[in-house]
């Protein structure tokens, strides 16, 4: 095993690195704005698929749920609570806002027609009604003949 020697100046020069980082670290952000993405649950009964999003202070008009086939996506915007003014100033931030899409990718396919939405107390539920699946169905098909 081989160990360096120093005479000290390595580490100064490092602490004085170190001295640096934390003061840019400390510094004010330039821009209040920090991502959100929120959590998302997909759940499977034998009638349908359901999805939990939690979306806390998003109110429903910045909702938007649209699906394609067997993609729903879930886009929104949470609005900043209470910026920073030249009254105000945040000195720490962890809970995030702007904008937001989240894409799941559903089992089955399901029917759109009888799909809903619902936001109560932060949670966005929908639910999705299966359609059931017709490809794997045998089905007969009458022949007839055609008279002369």
């Amino acid at each position: 095993m081989r160990r360096r020697l120093s005479s000290g100046l390595e580490i100064e020069e490092i602490q004085r690195h170190l001295d640096e980082l934390l003061k840019l670290l400390a510094a004010p952000a330039q821009t209040a704005e920090t991502s959100f993405s929120p959590a998302v649950d997909l759940r499977e009964s034998d009638e349908r698929y359901v999805v939990l999003a939690n979306v806390p202070a998003v109110p429903a008009a910045e909702l938007v749920v649209t699906l394609r086939q067997r993609e729903l996506r879930i886009a929104g915007r949470k609005l900043p609570e209470g910026a920073p003014s030249a009254h105000r100033r945040c000195h720490h931030m962890e809970r995030g806002f702007g904008a937001f899409s989240v894409e799941v990718l559903l089992p089955g396919p399901v029917r759109p027609e009888a799909s809903t939405a619902v936001l109560a107390a932060g949670v966005l539920e929908i639910s999705l009604p299966k359609l059931t699946e017709r490809r794997d169905c045998l089905h007969t098909i009458a022949v007839t003949t055609e008279e002369p």
